[in-house]
């Protein structure tokens, strides 16, 4: 019995201090402010009194330190890429900078639908986009992603009529 005993407090002992690589709540780490002295603000590798978790990473915002777990913990923060990856010597993922949409015109086709009305309803100048309505008054326009057009009738953004995946030609 006492063999049973001491092989479960060696089996809890070493998922303390080896906690799963998945799961669904990452181990919290410390997450001293001291993590961002001296450093812009950013994405950083987790180093810790010289303890080095390679899942783990600290952004850092005006000198305050937020630590946080790649999800699921198998992956690695690469702070090369400023993402977390399979392993953080992979190729990144992109390397393209982001860039917002530019700004695009919305026509307010909202109250010809009357005071009620939430929904939906193409745009007749862009047949990439849609606008939103919220009691009959226009909220914004939404593009379509990628090569997809609008269909009012489906309510969706879907390939040329109503496919839903790219027609074969």
């Amino acid at each position: 019995m006492k063999c049973i005993i001491a092989f479960a407090l060696i089996a809890a002992a070493a998922a303390i201090t080896n906690p799963p690589i998945t799961g669904t709540t990452p181990p919290a780490v410390p997450c001293p402010d001291s993590l961002c002295k001296g450093k812009a603000d950013g994405n950083f590798e987790y180093y810790f009194y010289g303890q080095y978790r390679r899942n783990y990473f600290v952004q850092c915002s005006n000198g305050l330190a937020y630590c946080q777990a790649c999800f699921p913990l198998s992956l690695e923060f690469s702070q090369t890429c400023n993402q977390c990856l399979y392993s953080k010597n992979d190729d990144c993922v992109t390397t393209q900078k982001w860039h917002p949409a530019t700004t695009f015109s919305c026509p307010d086709k909202c109250p010809h639908y009357g005071p009620h009305f939430s929904g939906n309803v193409e745009d007749p100048a862009n047949d990439r986009q849609y606008v939103a309505c919220w009691k009959g008054v226009t909220v914004g326009c939404i593009a379509c992603p990628g090569n997809l057009k609008f269909n009012q009738k489906e309510n969706a953004c879907l390939y040329e009529g109503k496919y839903l995946t790219e027609p074969s030609h």
